[in-house]
């Protein structure tokens, strides 16, 4: 029989895949990752603490009077363990204590800084009192200055609350203060922010009775710009004492009846015998007399400092110490005294000094030609 190849070549696939195992490298165990290394590392650390706290040390206690020693045998944890919870205890209670102490500062500070507010709130209170009534006396002292010089009313002028709320604020403000002087330190807070309080509506009231005071103030002035001119037209001597013409006017002239210039501190004027004589302007009778130059005459003061003269007269009508308007009727025109024809001499005295009458006449005419309207 004849032998077939195929059983002499698989010999040899045998031995090249035997050759190929050996030049192939041997496999290499796989890496560790991170947290394996962490892992491992920890359990080695711990193992190395764990054999130390196991580890037993000796405590040795030695008297000074006793002969006996005494051995304490602990291991390493005890010791730690004693001391964390010593060193806690200590925390908790230096923490606890200084929280303590602080707190107690606190209170103390903020109670004598409210004990120094409740003084000084009552302290500023009791100035406020009068002070507020300085305030109101000047308010209404004005309000009726306003009122007199033909303003409005005092209650509509004057502002702010109602006298009767003001005054009761004033009483329980009274009261308030009383008691906390009473108390001192001890008055609580409660009656100091009343006091407060009513402090605050106070000066909110004064303000504004000073803000309409000064309002009107300024109205009273501009009234009294206006007034005092009134008043001062009113009262001096712009109108003619007579219906007549000038005869000689004021200052030096020559004296018919003399025949020599003498200085004349008045005015003569013409007039029919028998023509009213009036005032000039409102006052009182001074004098009534007669002298030889003069004749019949009067004296009517005025406001101002201001006097008038009318001589020459044939009858007076009017009194001494009787007053008179101006525009009254207080004389008849004459011939007495000396002079030659019938006329009224007039003269205007402002305090010692005579001043020319034609001035006062002729001082806005606009005006003083109106007398019942000044």
């Amino acid at each position: 029989m004849a032998r077939t190849p195929e059983k002499k070549k698989k010999p040899a696939k045998k031995a090249a895949a035997k050759q190929v195992d050996d030049f192939m490298p041997e496999p290499q165990p796989p890496r560790p990752t991170r947290w394996q290394q962490f892992r491992t590392r920890f359990e080695e650390i711990r193992e190395r603490i764990h054999k130390k706290g196991r580890e037993r040390i000796t405590i040795m206690v030695i008297p000074h009077t006793e002969k006996q020693i005494f051995n304490l045998h602990v291991n390493l944890y005890a010791v730690v363990t004693a001391v964390a919870v010593v060193t806690v205890v200590l925390g908790v209670s230096i923490l606890t204590l200084a929280g303590k102490s602080g707190e107690d500062i606190q209170n103390y500070d903020m109670g004598l800084t409210n004990s120094q507010f409740n003084v000084q709130t009552t302290r500023m209170a009791e100035e406020m009192v009068p002070l507020h009534n300085l305030i109101q006396t000047y308010s209404n002292t004005i309000a009726e200055l306003y009122f007199k010089l033909d303003g409005d009313a005092p209650g509509e002028a004057q502002g702010g609350a109602a006298s009767a709320v003001l005054g009761q604020e004033i009483e329980s403000l009274r009261s308030l203060v009383e008691e906390c002087k009473k108390l001192g330190e001890d008055c609580d807070q409660g009656r100091t922010e009343e006091i407060l309080r009513r402090v605050i509506f106070l000066s909110r009231q004064d303000n504004q009775n000073l803000r309409r005071a000064v309002e009107l103030s300024d109205k009273i002035l501009a009234q009294l710009k206006t007034k005092e001119k009134r008043n001062l037209l009113k009262n001096t001597p712009s109108i003619w004492p007579v219906k007549g013409y000038v005869l000689s006017a004021y200052g030096w002239q020559v004296d018919s009846l003399r025949g020599r210039k003498v200085f004349r501190p008045g005015m003569e004027i013409g007039a029919l015998p028998g023509s009213e004589v009036v005032a000039t302007a409102p006052g009182i009778v001074e004098r009534v007399d007669y002298t030889p130059e003069l004749g019949l005459h009067m004296w009517v003061s005025h406001r101002f400092g201001m006097q008038t003269l009318y001589a020459h007269l044939d009858r007076v009508v009017v009194p001494k110490d009787e007053k008179v308007q101006k525009g009254q009727l207080i004389a008849y025109s004459g011939k007495t005294g000396m002079t030659s024809v019938p006329m009224l001499y007039y003269e205007v005295h402002v305090g010692t000094v005579a001043y020319n009458p034609y001035a006062f006449l002729n001082h806005i005419q606009d005006e003083w030609l109106n007398p019942k309207n000044l």
